[in-house]
């Protein structure tokens, strides 16, 4: 027997940047739910796309909505206008299972609504009724018993001489708004020749289940990280080496701040996603209590020289934050009119251990890890006083700092301190580099990059960058 409830309503423009919480019960004995939603003056929720309505859809079960201890059962943004949620199966980005009795609720996420206001529609069905709902609703994941895990070893991912491993720290699948399956994505890293993953679909964990059935069936040589990327109103950021959903229905600082600091108690990495005009940028500017920053997202000039701005920043303020680089690829098959795209820019990181993704993470919070425009682009290293991207020195009036550089002949080789350029050479050969003796008695941290001799549109291009060596008083 099914039995469908249908919830309307009006939202203003003042509540644009909320969330609402409509809630409906859930009788025993329930097989599956199908949530399906409409509104006025839809738009797309690029952040450049004004004058209409984007609102967002997730589902909460019978363990309530409190903030902080949601009962979360899925969330799929804008992407989704139907979704499904059953015993054996769900929609990607909702949580297949039991289906307890109680107080549910549909979460409308009301991210851009009209002068006008937005009419919305919510219909809900719901049944006892045994298999899938009638319909086809798009591809359903079946629960997998693996579980993706930060403490996995690394039996399968190949051991490098060097230390040095590269790989894709933030795109998206089917199980948020990507177009790409998991098995997918992993393949076309695999045909990149990747050392690691990072699936962060947006408010979402099923992509997990998904990457550890794949890692238990197929052994691939790669690392597959645990990741997700928090999605809020007022700024996006990840956490990698999370095993559970975290608050997201952030509008306030406060807020903000708790949700970061209960993903760090539980041992993730915490990542400031582009924060840059239509990024979307990052509005919380006295919230920094983040590990790494994404300085490079997607091609460069599409205004990265703002995030990395804001990483310069807080690194004259004292602050010692990881540069990371992601592509934020959505489409993995529609390359047409796409400007993301997977490993474009690549992150390398360094680790003497085996590559797991514990030990790539801690190499990643300890800055040993460098950025490239794509996996066989370009690169660049520095070392000073003995020490590598990440670690601190003494500050000294003789420093001696060695950069090199490996496929940037034609580019320019950069040194950066923290007030501004230290060194600029042209690079004439594949291979090359550079021995330089800096005055670093009063410096507070050198970094380096490899960028276009000529800036385009005023702004610098960038092929390659180090994080930085620190320096401190002894």
């Amino acid at each position: 027997m099914n039995k469908t409830v249908s919830l309307t309503g009006h939202a203003s423009a003042e509540q644009a940047l909320t969330y609402l919480h409509l809630p409906f019960d859930v009788p025993a004995q329930t097989r599956w739910i199908v949530v399906r939603y409409r509104y006025s003056d839809p738009i797309g929720s690029d952040p450049w796309l004004t004058g209409g309505n984007t609102v967002d859809l997730g589902l909460v079960d019978a363990r309530g909505a409190a903030f902080c201890e949601m009962g979360l059962r899925g969330w799929s943004g804008s992407a989704r206008s139907e979704v499904f949620v059953g015993e054996q199966a769900a929609t990607p980005g909702y949580a297949s299972g039991a289906l307890d009795a109680g107080t549910w609720h549909v979460i409308l996420g009301l991210y851009k609504i009209a002068p006008q206001g937005c009419d919305y529609t919510v219909e809900i069905t719901l049944s006892n009724e045994a298999g899938l709902p009638p319909a086809h609703h798009g591809a359903v994941m079946l629960p997998a018993a693996a579980r993706l895990s930060l403490d996995a070893p690394a039996s399968h991912a190949p051991t490098h001489a060097g230390g040095w491993y590269r790989g894709e720290l933030h795109c998206h699948s089917q199980h948020s708004d990507g177009e790409a399956s998991v098995e997918d994505i992993i393949l076309a890293a695999l045909a990149l020749n990747l050392d690691f993953l990072a699936i962060t679909d947006h408010n979402d964990l099923t992509h997990h289940a998904r990457m550890a059935a794949y890692v238990a069936a197929n052994h691939p040589p790669i690392t597959l990280i645990p990741g997700c990327e928090m999605t809020t109103y007022h700024g996006h950021w990840n956490a990698w080496g999370i095993d559970d959903w975290v608050e997201f229905r952030i509008v306030t600082e406060m807020q903000m701040q708790l949700a970061m600091r209960e993903a760090r108690r539980r041992g993730a990495i915490v990542s400031c996603n582009h924060p840059r005009t239509y990024g979307p940028p990052w509005e919380f500017a006295g919230v920094t209590d983040f590990d790494c920053l994404e300085v490079w997202n997607g091609p460069w000039m599409l205004n990265n020289w703002e995030a990395l701005d804001v990483w310069e920043q807080l690194l004259r303020q004292g602050r010692r934050i990881t540069a990371v680089g992601g592509s934020d690829m959505h489409r993995l098959h529609q390359i047409d009119g796409t400007v993301a795209r997977l490993a474009h820019p690549i992150t390398w990181i360094h680790t003497p251990d085996a590559p797991s993704p514990r030990a790539l993470l801690n190499a990643l919070k300890a800055g040993h890890c460098a950025l490239s425009e794509a996996p066989d682009g370009p690169r660049v290293f520095l070392q000073a006083g003995g020490a590598q991207s990440g670690d601190a020195i003494e500050r000294r009036i003789d420093t001696c700092a060695v950069v090199t550089v490996a496929g940037g002949a034609g580019l320019q080789c950069v040194v950066r301190g923290a007030a501004g350029e230290r060194f600029c050479a042209a690079v004439t050969h594949e291979m090359q580099t550079f021995t330089l003796h800096l005055d670093c008695s009063d410096e507070m941290f050198l970094w380096a990059q490899l960028r276009s001799p000529e800036a385009l549109g005023g702004q610098p291009v960038i092929h390659a960058m180090t994080n930085p060596i620190y320096m401190h008083q002894k």
